[in-house]
């Protein structure tokens, strides 16, 4: 098993991902460094990158530090799950795991001693769509909520759902029940009644930031807009 050079954006075709060292910065997604523009990702990595907060100090701040550290918003690993992300851990020997296992379990495997050393994402194809929203108390504020939203659709069916969201737990986390809820599904028949149970699920941080109430009000309305309007928008790649 391989690594990129650890401050690296590798585009690997042959296993079609897309490869991000663990020292790569939050100012090279923004700027697009390595083989990182042109590829559908570089859209929704780059917004949410801009999203998080340090813009005076972005070019220290590494992708393998904003999710060793990452708060219970983080808007950009919340893009990263919504992107299918692993990441490759380093102890006595490597392993990859998925990005959500690592934030379920992050105490415990960084007082392993494990390492961070790669990002790992599935290339996405040219018909998948990417919404960001996120709901702040100020404009340039950090968010205190915010979603993405990936997926393809044909003739009114959702498919390759994927669907983060930050903020409403203890770390960013992926609705998992909603995206199997909406797979396969037709987006008019199937929201309304798929959204409410999964929202009512969640079990959102009470704090001086905002209510659990209010957070998961509004994480339920960002939901919805991410997903109307990924639905709605052009692939990324294609002209309109």
């Amino acid at each position: 098993m391989s690594s990129p050079n650890l401050d690296h954006i590798t585009l690997d075709a042959e296993r079609n991902l897309l490869i991000l060292g663990a020292a790569v910065t939050r100012q090279m997604l923004i700027e697009g460094a390595g083989d990182l523009p042109g590829t559908p990702l570089f859209h929704i990595l780059r917004e949410t990158a801009q999203a998080m907060p340090g813009s005076n100090t972005g070019e220290q701040t590494t992708l393998a530090g904003a999710i060793a550290t990452a708060d219970n918003v983080s808007p950009l690993v919340t893009a990263l799950l919504a992107c299918d992300a692993e990441i490759t851990l380093r102890t006595d020997e490597a392993r990859i795991i998925p990005l959500s296992g690592f934030l379920s379990y992050r105490e415990r495997i960084m007082r392993e001693g494990a390492l961070i050393t790669d990002i790992r994402l599935p290339i996405a194809s040219r018909d998948l769509r990417f919404a960001y929203e996120q709901a702040a108390p100020a404009p340039q504020a950090y968010p205190t909520v915010c979603v993405v939203v990936r997926c393809a659709v044909k003739d009114g069916i959702l498919g390759s759902v994927r669907i983060g969201v930050g903020g409403a737990a203890s770390t960013p986390i992926r609705l998992t029940a909603l995206e199997f809820g909406l797979e396969k599904k037709s987006l008019a028949g199937f929201l309304e009644r798929e959204l409410p149970p999964a929202i009512a699920a969640l079990n959102p941080p009470d704090d001086r930031l905002g209510s659990a109430e209010h957070r998961r009000e509004m994480a339920g309305a960002l939901t919805r807009q991410a997903i109307l309007r990924a639905a709605s928008e052009q692939p990324v790649g294609k002209a309109a």
